[in-house]
């Protein structure tokens, strides 16, 4: 069976465009030590409503994973020329998953084994694609992959927000307070979700790691239609 049609964490995927707010773009960080092949993909992804970060060496990968939001990221394994063992993409794979747990890791290499995509997957890649790969299901995976890195992020600041409204709120009263109870934080968390994405509930069940039918529960539950 071929590496590109193995699947190691990948997202349930629909055709066609996957609806966005309009104020917004996936961000996905491209890894590569051939700069003709980021470019490449960057023109690619343009038309995709993906923005493209390059890198050139798994240093610069780190940096700038550190200082921008990243929905997915897809790394070579190689950055050497004449090495294929994919050892620097694999230490740069536990470093990245280290450095952002919740982020979507596609690996990406001409020199493809079994036991190769199976050490990706240990370190932390979410999904494994050959070189030369099939632009539409490149295209598919990695839109895929950033919507999900995308609502990861998104429940980690509301989470930060809800930390800030806890800390707001004990300044206001003067002092220590109990802070939100976990019904009113999963409420607003809930809500926040919900609004999000338009009152769509796959969308904000999958972004809140909880089934429909644990959604639909959690809505009735602090009565919020949709």
């Amino acid at each position: 069976m071929s590496l590109g049609n193995a699947v190691l964490e990948r997202p349930t995927t629909t055709p066609g465009p996957v609806p966005r707010a309009s104020d917004t773009r996936f961000r996905v960080l491209v890894a590569d030590d051939q700069r003709d092949v980021i470019h490449a993909l960057r023109l690619l992804f343009s038309t995709k409503e993906i923005t493209t970060l390059g890198a050139t060496s798994p240093g610069e990968v780190l940096s700038l994973a550190r200082a921008h939001p990243i929905d997915a990221a897809l790394i070579d394994l190689n950055y050497e020329s004449g090495r294929t063992s994919g050892d620097q993409g694999l230490q740069l794979v536990s470093a990245l998953h280290k450095l952002a747990p919740h982020l979507p890791i596609i690996v990406m290499t001409a020199w493809s084994t079994i036991d190769l995509a199976l050490e990706a997957a240990r370190r932390g890649a979410s999904d494994f694609i050959e070189k030369p790969w099939d632009e539409n299901r490149l295209v598919t995976l990695v839109r895929a992959h950033a919507e999900l890195g995308h609502a990861r992020r998104r429940i980690a600041e509301l989470e930060t927000e809800v930390q800030q409204l806890r800390g707001t709120e004990a300044m206001a009263n003067g002092g220590p307070m109990p802070g939100m109870r976990l019904h009113e934080v999963e409420g607003l968390l809930v809500r926040r979700a919900m609004e999000h994405y338009q009152g769509n509930i796959s969308r904000a069940a999958r972004a809140l790691g909880l089934s429909r039918a644990a959604l639909y529960r959690r809505l009735e539950r602090h009565g919020i239609g949709n």
